[in-house]
């Protein structure tokens, strides 16, 4: 058991070192928002400031990308068992959920106490009505949604090379082309966004997401056992 629990830690250490592209991109962004910041500060734009912490929201989507393409590889070719990668996945996920959403928590409060008298400033925490609730209240919605965003793109991008991931691509398109012209379509997908984001209750938002986190990755485990090197 000691052992499993090392080599799920190894992995998950390994998928770090391997995101070299995802450091990068998103570093990228946060340059364009360090630009952003100067000239709201300069006036070169207007004062609706984009919140520097959004970025690291692009960390999130990429991240489960680059461990799903390019780094089963190279940890099965480690040695490493396609049970410890499953466990090694998912706590990356949690480590980066948790990272990135006490990142923008910190980020959102600097901004407002140094800049929040002259920028009107836009961070998704307070966007999504998070804020609200409260700090710590907030953290946990967050972490929750970042959980639920980190695993959909992990479970997605592992079927992209099997005849369901197409399936599942013309339905998610079709969710949009479908879904939102049909006034009655578009409510219950309305409907589905406050669920796991807008909701005004706190309990269904983060359960839902907690949820939907771990139904998801469940699914990934049947094709993960499938999958060849």
């Amino acid at each position: 058991m000691k052992n499993r629990s090392k080599a799920i830690w190894a992995i998950a250490a390994a998928n770090f070192r391997y995101l070299v592209p995802a450091y990068i991109v998103t570093g990228v962004f946060l340059l364009v928002g360090v630009y952003n910041l100067i000239a709201s500060l300069t006036g070169l734009i207007d004062n609706n400031y984009v919140d520097i912490a959004n970025y690291f929201y692009v960390f999130a989507v990429i991240a489960p990308i680059i461990i799903v393409s390019r780094n089963f590889k190279r940890v099965m070719y480690l040695n490493g068992s396609k049970h410890d990668f499953y466990f090694g996945c998912f706590l990356n996920y949690v480590i980066g959920a948790g990272s990135i959403s006490l990142i923008d928590i910190i980020i959102f409060l600097i901004a407002k106490n140094t800049l929040g008298s002259t920028l009107v400033i836009w961070n998704l925490v307070d966007v999504f009505g998070w804020w609200e609730h409260g700090m710590v209240i907030a953290y946990v919605q967050q972490f929750s949604f970042l959980l639920l965003i980190e695993i959909f793109m992990h479970t997605l991008t592992s079927i992209q090379n099997r005849w369901y991931g197409w399936v599942m691509d013309i339905i998610l398109a079709a969710i949009l082309i479908v879904f939102i012209p049909i006034s009655e379509l578009r409510s219950l997908l309305v409907q589905f966004f406050n669920l796991i984001i807008f909701n005004q209750r706190i309990s269904p938002q983060i359960f839902s997401c907690l949820f939907l986190s771990v139904l998801i990755y469940m699914l990934y485990l049947p094709i993960l056992q499938r999958k060849k090197i």
